[in-house]
């Protein structure tokens, strides 16, 4: 084989290769953790501090996962009056399915999300309330 022929062959196969990578870079998402990044990073400070607020219960709070619910269990104790709350559900491979929800617990300090709203899969769980002056935020980690 001479030199012309292994050239040839040389360039097709990187042509074809920069294709390759040309049709899947447009099949790559390439979304943004979240869309107010800017303003979630001006109020990092304001997040330590409210995660700090909410150690007493960080442990004891339980997220479990059954057939047909996402249970949110907070311990007995749990007197804290809130007057706003969220749960967040952050999806890290597609922002499409991140999910939110407000918190409403029941008098056994419980809250039951339906499984139907959630598709399966490894979520980060960021559940944030205020009591009116004082903001408490707990991040958990769950498979759906």
């Amino acid at each position: 084989m001479n030199w012309g022929w292994r050239i040839t062959i040389f360039l097709t196969c990187f042509i074809s290769f920069i294709l390759y990578m040309v049709v899947y870079s447009f099949g790559t998402t390439n979304d943004l953790v979240a869309e107010d990044y800017y303003n979630q990073e001006i109020q990092f400070q304001e997040n330590i501090d409210a995660q700090k607020n909410a150690r007493p219960y960080n442990k004891e709070v339980k997220i479990t996962s059954n057939s047909d619910a996402v249970e949110i269990t907070f311990p007995a104790h749990f007197d804290v009056k809130f007057t706003d709350g969220e749960i967040s559900f952050y999806r890290p491979d597609n922002a499409k399915l991140d999910q939110k929800f407000s918190l409403e617990l029941t008098p056994d300090n419980k809250q039951v999300l339906d499984k139907t709203k959630i598709t399966p899969g490894f979520y980060q769980v960021t559940i944030q309330f205020t009591d009116g002056t004082t903001h408490y935020l707990m991040n958990k980690e769950i498979w759906v």
